[in-house]
């Protein structure tokens, strides 16, 4: 085999582009009364999506039926060779079925179509061949077919697969768009991802409480400010009096002060604190205070405030460390 020149490559690469763009202009020109219907037919379902189909299509549905869910729409994957062994009794009467067949005539999809006829599930076939008997027996037929695969046989599914993703995409798309889904629910459903951390994670869940932070009041001494911020090793004091936020002491500050004077005996925390600090509220977005922090270029530690009241410490290096 001999490799082809770098032109080469790259004009066989463009080719597929061209191709499967091809394939998506012609399935765009099929749209047409059918999405509606389908798109209602979801909107009005008061039991679940079940998306399935056999080889490439089948990883196909499986994307689709990920996406639905991500998007605010209940849907699972069902194989439909595991369907005939059992895995139709996850199938109900107020169900929606999305079945996926290039041709139509997969013997594993048009074995399971009886099945799903007796339990009385609306049917939504994504298919190539409208002809087919698969199409024959959906309520609502979305029309795939493209003119030819990218594979250089006109073979292996590549422009189909990608034609029946995009139709999924669609689908799933105009549904979020109707269902006024938002950032905060799709973040419900990605907690572990970073919008999701950004849209859930708040102050209170990275908060040092009062109990855990060095908290002296005015009149305290330089020697024991630094005794307390020792022991609770947080690289910060809070200066408070009558329950009220006075002003903070950082690390910076002690060493600030140490490289000013040589005598620090007679100092205490109102000659040494930042009076009026800025503060973040307990229920307070945590990526907005690691914005504020990290704006900031100083702010390490931040108090943080609840009804007006101190109510800890929030560290900038615990918001890093999280992925926010």
């Amino acid at each position: 085999m001999k490799m082809p020149s770098e032109k080469e490559i790259v004009r066989l690469v463009k080719d597929v582009f061209d191709i499967e763009i091809e394939a998506l202009r012609k399935v765009r020109s099929n749209v047409g009364g059918n999405f509606y219907s389908a798109v209602k037919m979801i909107t009005e379902c008061s039991g679940k999506v079940v998306v399935t189909g056999m080889g490439k299509s089948g990883i196909i549905a499986r994307k689709i039926a990920a996406t639905l869910c991500s998007t605010g729409t209940l849907a699972i994957y069902m194989h439909p060779a595991e369907g005939l062994h059992g895995d139709l009794g996850v199938v109900k009467e107020e169900d929606v079925i999305i079945m996926i067949g290039k041709s139509g005539e997969s013997d594993e999809i048009l074995s399971v179509l009886p099945v799903l006829k007796k339990i009385g599930s609306k049917i939504i076939s994504i298919t190539g061949n409208v002809r087919s008997t698969l199409a024959k027996n959906s309520h609502v037929v979305l029309n795939s077919e493209i003119d030819k695969e990218a594979c250089s046989l006109n073979l292996a599914p590549t422009s189909s697969t990608t034609a029946a993703l995009v139709i999924g995409d669609a689908l799933a798309a105009v549904l979020a768009k109707i269902k006024e889904f938002r950032e905060e629910d799709y973040a419900l459903s990605h907690p572990g991802g970073t919008l999701g951390k950004r849209l859930l994670l708040k102050v209170s869940d990275f908060v040092h409480p009062m109990d855990e932070v060095a908290v002296c009041d005015p009149e305290t001494g330089f020697r024991d400010i630094l005794i307390r911020m020792s022991e609770k090793n947080l690289g910060a004091a809070l200066i408070v009096s009558g329950g009220v936020l006075k002003g903070i002491i950082s690390d910076g500050d002690i060493k600030r002060i140490l490289m000013k004077f040589t005598k620090v005996e007679g100092l205490t925390a109102k000659n040494i604190m930042t009076p009026g600090p800025k503060t973040i509220n307990y229920d307070t977005l945590a990526y907005e205070a690691l914005k504020i922090m990290e704006s900031s270029g100083s702010f390490s530690v931040m108090p943080v405030l609840k009804n007006k009241k101190p109510a800890g410490l929030i560290k900038l290096h615990d918001l890093l460390k999280s992925g926010l």
